[in-house]
């Protein structure tokens, strides 16, 4: 009889813990929306500005494909879950002519390694942008040359029209960190500068 009176007490305490405790974990729990994948759109733009001990020098990426997972927390900030760019070599393009386009396929062992990539590795969490644009810091790393890389951008997102995101920041790297030689041209006349500027601003579009 005491036992049977002492599990109807367990089994009461239990019940009103339940009751009581799973509507504050509910509470508790962020709200997130689902997933939604977008793409990078056609008219993303990427140039990579250079110098030379002639004169500066300027290439630009044609073309460059990505998407990435995004979602909407319950108070209409965002989460950046992945990101994924992927740019061809031959898409990269100087405004000095194929010379300087051979020579930058070279270097980057394009033969060997025919794309650059980017992967964003942490997610950025609520996240608000606006048409304004907010500041974010994102750790992914790159891939040049076949070698990979960290690196930590520092983004400005803005929100677009019908649902997009604009991308937009820069960043200066070095080519030998990648195992790139410098370029030569003119039979060693001119002579390359190790570090280049990345530029970027990318539409992203909702799938």
């Amino acid at each position: 009889m005491c036992q049977q009176l002492i599990i109807s007490l367990q089994l009461l305490i239990m019940k009103t813990f339940t009751k009581l405790l799973l509507p504050l974990l509910i509470l508790a729990m962020p709200l997130v929306r689902a997933q939604s994948t977008y793409v990078i759109a056609p008219s993303a733009e990427f140039t990579i500005k250079g110098t030379s001990n002639v004169h500066d020098w300027d290439e630009t990426i044609q073309k460059a494909t990505g998407n990435g997972s995004f979602s909407m927390n319950d108070d209409g900030s965002m989460n950046i879950l992945s990101v994924q760019v992927t740019i061809q070599c031959i898409d990269i393009k100087s405004t000095h002519g194929s010379i300087m386009d051979n020579k930058t396929y070279e270097a980057l062992k394009a033969e060997k390694n025919p794309t650059i990539t980017y992967k964003l590795l942490s997610p950025v969490n609520n996240i608000n942008p606006s048409t304004a644009g907010t500041s974010i810091a994102a750790k992914g790393q790159v891939t040049i040359a076949g070698v990979t890389k960290a690196i930590d951008l520092q983004v400005k997102v803005q929100s677009g029209s019908a649902g997009s995101l604009i991308f937009e920041g820069s960043k200066t790297l070095k080519m030998t960190d990648f195992g790139v030689s410098p370029p030569t041209a003119f039979m060693g006349a001119m002579k390359v500068g190790d570090e280049v500027v990345v530029k970027f601003k990318a539409t992203m579009l909702p799938r």
